[in-house]
């Protein structure tokens, strides 16, 4: 794992930023010799470079994850949620989602993976439940046999229960990329901080009926590393 991280982040790299960079110099410095299905092209090789960034991102993310030491604190979760929430808007203005959170339990423990967990579940929640009209997104929480449990429902395009083993799993997909960006990491880095801190998460949902994520954070003195 080591030695792919190391090669992910310097080998694959640089081929993207020349792609990138000359496909810019295409588009800005020859753009009066371009037609408009050259300038189509040049936009998808763009589009198609900087989503394997994303994807290298993602995957060095996930491999760090592993190797992270945990470092414990208290977390005021309703603030952090809300925060999570102020910066998910200002990068969708055009979302009009109606909101209904209700007051989350407080936990301890690493408070910069859980704000990702937080991220990665609330940002899917946007896109899923995007194409609706009316989108609804609730996140609630209550205790139970000392661990804080945490759901946060959507009212998107759901799944089929009889495909959620692969949703935590890498490069496991239910919709395609044509349909919803992402590149099949994210819900799997949610499973793998959840479960460093000792929880659990599960989820269910309909087609064109959304869905509901659940995770757990046991108490302070059940936490394990």
């Amino acid at each position: 794992m080591d030695a792919f991280t190391y090669s992910v982040s310097h080998d694959l790299r640089a081929p993207l930023r020349g792609i990138i960079g000359f496909t810019k110099i295409l588009e800005e410095e020859y753009s009066s010799k371009l037609d408009d299905e050259a300038k189509r092209i040049t936009a998808v090789i763009t589009s198609n470079a900087m989503g394997m960034g994303q994807l290298i991102d993602d995957l060095l993310s996930f491999s760090r994850i592993g190797k992270q030491e945990i470092s414990k604190t208290a977390i005021n979760t309703n603030v952090l949620v809300q925060e999570v929430i102020a910066d998910q808007l200002r990068l969708h203005p055009d979302k009009n989602i109606t909101w209904n959170t209700s007051p989350l339990k407080d936990t301890f423990g690493d408070a910069s993976t859980i704000r990702q967990v937080w991220i990665n579940l609330i940002s899917n929640a946007i896109k899923y439940s995007g194409k609706k009209e009316n989108p609804a997104i609730e996140i609630g929480s209550y205790q139970q046999n000392g661990n804080a449990v945490f759901f946060i429902k959507d009212n998107g395009v759901g799944f089929d229960e009889k495909y959620k083993d692969k949703l935590f799993k890498v490069f496991q997909r239910l919709h395609s990329s044509a349909e919803f960006e992402g590149t099949g990491v994210g819900l799997a880095l949610v499973e793998k901080v959840v479960s460093r801190h000792g929880g659990s998460i599960c989820a269910e949902g309909k087609v064109n009926e959304g869905a509901c994520f659940t995770f757990t954070i046991p108490a302070k003195h059940n936490q394990t590393d």
